[in-house]
């Protein structure tokens, strides 16, 4: 009996665990869920540093200080950054200092170069330099035993130089599912193929080994099982012994689908077998010696559609992840969206900004083999199984498979900002 998609997901939700732990290089871990805490083991920086290349100075010494009356202090020392001061600043001298290099003893401000003018021992200062200023002191960033990171973060650009500040070069992170892609089928071709007569080329499978990387697994595209029962047997036993297995077609009642009895073979507990939605209504999932099956639909849109709603939450837990679904927008219809009664349908749909509003119109063609249709789309808009059509105007919610048409890709700052205020 079909069940409803909340059900449906939350039974795959539910049935899966995040996979073991695992070390693996900071340089690696771009994209990984952090499996352990971390703390800083030192104070960063570890001492007072100038934040410009300028001069140091006693604040004191430079009160008042202008253009049209600069303060004339003298040269005691250059300090460069990873150098160590040498001299004690007195009232009337300065170090001339590069960024990043230690504050001496005695000063207590730092004056930019552009504020300045040199001779050979002496310099001019011609701003006043309230204490602090410019200076980075010790533990800005981060103090000793202050905690850095969590376990269950997800690592991006900045955490893993964060890592390297903090001298872990290697880190604990949960591990990459790797996922079987098995597609079943005597009229499937792959790629490099030109399709003849009814043969299609096996495009689902290109498809979903993308949608397994992004979503943070390890694809592994098995060989095509023709509709015979012991091909599709032994390549879905091979399939089993993947941490999450997927298979294309072969799971409704027609006389060449033979994964139902392969997986009654293989000892599969089915958790169901058909969703109250369109696309992907004969969807299948159940587990086999604990480990996730979907049995996807043939139909390259069903395929599509069942892995973004139900597989790649179940890839994002199992590698540690918490935030599981697709980012969510709420948009206005801009036309009349028909769908099928009594069901919950996913409406291709590409979005377009007018204003403050975001407007969603379906892609064109609906069927389930036009694979086009998921490429053009932005987003799938959730069809509500009360409606049979979604009236022009009506708030809807959009699962976001692109952020082109929503993000403000303009490549200026400052300026657009004032443009915008004119």
């Amino acid at each position: 009996m079909a069940i409803s998609v909340d059900e449906a997901l939350r039974l795959v939700i539910d049935s899966v665990r995040p996979l073991g732990v695992e070390r693996v290089p900071i340089r690696e871990a771009l994209g990984r869920v952090l499996a352990e805490n971390i703390s800083s083991p030192r104070d960063i920086p570890g001492f007072d540093n100038s934040a410009m290349d300028g001069y140091a100075v006693r604040a004191s010494d430079v009160a008042g200080a202008a253009e049209n009356r600069p303060a004339r202090l003298f040269i005691i020392e250059t300090i460069a950054a990873g150098g160590i001061p040498t001299r004690t600043v007195e009232p009337g001298h300065a170090s001339r200092i590069m960024t990043g290099a230690p504050i001496p003893v005695g000063a207590d401000a730092i004056v930019p170069v552009e504020r300045t003018r040199s001779e050979a021992d002496t310099v001019e200062i011609m701003a006043t330099a309230p204490a602090g200023q410019f200076v980075r002191p010790r533990g800005e960033d981060l103090r000793e035993g202050e905690p850095v990171m969590a376990a269950g973060q997800l690592l991006h650009p900045g955490d893993i130089g964060t890592l390297a500040s903090v001298n872990r070069s290697i880190i604990d992170v949960y591990r990459r599912p790797r996922v079987a892609l098995v597609a079943t089928g005597d009229e499937l071709i792959d790629i490099d193929r030109s399709p003849t007569g009814a043969q299609v080329v096996n495009s689902s499978a290109y498809g979903l080994y993308a949608a397994v990387a992004e979503a943070g697994g390890e694809a592994v595209m098995l060989k095509i099982a023709r509709d015979l029962e012991e091909e599709t047997r032994a390549r879905l036993a091979e399939a089993s012994t993947f941490d999450l297995a997927l298979s294309t077609g072969g799971v409704s009642a027609g006389q060449f689908d033979y994964v139902q009895t392969a997986l009654d073979d293989l000892g599969m507990r089915q958790l169901f077998h058909g969703v109250l939605q369109r696309p992907g209504r004969p969807l299948k999932y159940g587990l086999i010696d604990g480990r996730p099956f979907f049995g996807l639909p043939g139909n390259p849109v069903s395929t599509m559609v069942c892995f973004f709603l139900y597989v790649r939450p179940a890839i994002l837990k199992m590698t540690g992840r918490s935030d599981l679904s697709l980012p969510r927008v709420r948009v206005r219809c801009a036309v009349d969206i028909r769908k099928t009664p009594k069901l919950t349908e996913f409406i291709r749909v590409k979005i377009e900004r007018r204003g403050a509003i975001l407007e969603a119109r379906p892609t064109g063609n609906q069927s389930s083999g036009a694979m086009s249709s998921v490429g053009r789309a932005d987003g799938l808009l959730i069809g509500p199984v009360a409606l049979d059509v979604i009236p022009a105007g009506t708030e809807a919610d959009v699962l976001m498979l692109s952020y082109n048409t929503t993000a403000d890709c303009e490549p200026f700052f400052e300026d657009r900002i004032r443009r915008q205020t004119l």
